[in-house]
């Protein structure tokens, strides 16, 4: 059984949402970042020993290597970049990379284009960054205007735009977690897959998942998944673990 699960928003949570009360899980130059609750990494260190662990996150290898989970565990697998890149034992897979360069160097023109657009646009006010050779980033004031402006502009077919909250993403067509599950699946056997997340990024792989597990956030109220288990009404830090707990556990089934 394979547990495929975003990070930020669906298993830890910043210093905004939680505290020092809770598991420290990411720092950044003696600053702490991120947080899961104790309960959270009881259920987390229960559940690893029982299902594998895949964390699919859109974070650089930079962001990813940040973070330490509960009771010192290291994913075998760990999809990153939204897809671009898998690390077996913290490193970077060749074979999985060859396989994604095409859909990137296809998408290139595009993601130069909206760069130029980026470069001149007032609301921009970050570093517009080419992301571990994989996808565009940048922060801008009134993204989602920005986002349709830019979609005018460069009318992309091979790159998806996407924004998240001041955050602004250029990423070629090929990338996607869904493709990442996909992967996934073939080198390990076709397994059922349980996954979980919270925003646009993680749609298309919950929709392909057996089972999915949709955290409070971008995709509330939306049926994604035949088999879904939603939280609709509230943030609980703890809904997606327990969720998983259940399913091993032949509490829950979707």
């Amino acid at each position: 059984m394979l547990f495929l699960s975003d990070l930020d928003n669906t298993l830890i949570f910043s210093y905004k949402k939680l505290s020092e009360r809770d598991l420290c899980v990411e720092k950044k130059d003696g600053k702490s970042l991120s947080y899961m609750t104790y309960r959270s990494a009881e259920l987390f260190s229960e559940s690893v020993r029982r299902v594998t662990f895949i964390p699919v996150t859109t974070r650089s290898a930079e962001q990813y290597g940040r973070i330490y989970f509960p009771e010192g565990y290291v994913p075998k697998y760990a999809v990153i970049d939204n897809g671009a890149n898998l690390l077996i034992n913290g490193k970077p897979d060749e074979q999985w990379r060859s396989e994604i360069i095409p859909a990137i160097n296809e998408s290139l023109p595009e993601i130069r284009e909206c760069e130029k657009f980026l470069q001149k646009c007032g609301e921009v006010y970050f570093d517009i960054r080419f992301v571990d050779d994989s996808f565009l980033f940048t922060k801008c004031h009134e993204s989602e205007r920005v986002m349709a402006e830019l979609l005018s502009a460069v009318k992309p077919a091979k790159t998806r735009l996407f924004t998240n909250g001041d955050k602004l993403y250029a990423i070629p067509d090929g990338i996607s977690k869904k493709n990442a599950l996909e992967g996934l699946k073939k080198r390990l056997n076709n397994e059922l897959v349980i996954a979980a997340g919270d925003s646009l990024f993680d749609e298309d792989m919950l929709s392909a998942a057996d089972i999915a597990i949709v955290k409070f956030g971008e995709l509330s109220g939306k049926v994604i998944n035949s088999r879904q288990l939603s939280e609709d009404r509230e943030s609980d830090p703890d809904f997606v673990l327990s969720c998983l707990s259940d399913i091993i556990n032949n509490k829950k089934t979707g």
